[in-house]
């Protein structure tokens, strides 16, 4: 395991509503995809899931940083969906005359989605690992962020690189989180608190703690 630098050259905007994209949880997801594993919505439980990156200390999270970035440009883009009326009329009978299409499954609706132009169209990430098999594993990652299935985050290429560390690295920078720590990690200079999920499924919102955030 040795120190790396993993920079996405992303082609056009992304989307990253939440908290900047995860390193681990993006291996994560590559891991899942070559396993052949079903999808948790299928499967109904969670697999675990190793990376070829080094775990810290204290076992709970993978030492990586979260993406860092410079945004260039916000764009809001719109986020659609149009219940098929026409369509529906089609199944229409005798005891079905009526679709509402301001509430349930047929709600029709238009969100914003805002997304973000960088500069030099690069995301940053640290971590602890084996370049060799992370390059590998990010070779099946073309498209990061929200919206991936309408175009957005397309990745143009990736580059693994090992790197000089500093104090800290890779989570802590001038006392700084570069990632969702235990709120007492060391080298933390006065952080933000809030609960968030410390490790990947980062979606999974039961698991929740008292972290020190970005």
């Amino acid at each position: 395991m040795t120190p790396i630098q993993i920079i996405a050259t992303i082609q056009g905007a992304i989307s990253m509503p939440h908290t900047p994209l995860a390193i681990d949880g993006i291996l994560a997801w590559a891991v899942w995809a070559q396993s052949g594993l079903p999808p948790v919505q299928v499967s109904g439980q969670l697999h675990p899931i190793e990376i070829p990156v080094q775990r810290s200390g204290c076992g709970r999270f993978h030492l990586a940083s979260f993406a860092q970035f410079e945004v260039e440009q916000h764009e809001n883009r719109w986020v659609n969906r149009r219940f098929p009326v026409p369509e529906a009329q089609m199944f229409g009978v005798d005891k079905f005359r009526r679709v509402n299409i301001t509430a349930g499954a047929q709600k029709s609706y238009r969100l914003p989605l805002d997304t973000v132009h960088l500069v030099v169209d690069m995301l940053t990430w640290w971590a602890v690992g084996d370049a060799d098999a992370i390059r590998d594993l990010l070779g099946v990652v073309h498209y990061l962020g929200k919206k991936r299935s309408t175009g957005g985050g397309k990745v143009a290429c990736w580059s693994v690189e090992e790197c000089e560390p500093w104090e800290g690295f890779p989570v802590v920078r001038n006392g700084r989180p570069l990632r969702t720590l235990p709120h007492d990690w060391p080298g933390l200079d006065d952080p933000a608190t809030a609960y968030a999920t410390l490790t990947y499924p980062y979606w999974d919102h039961t698991r929740e703690e008292l972290c020190a955030v970005i």
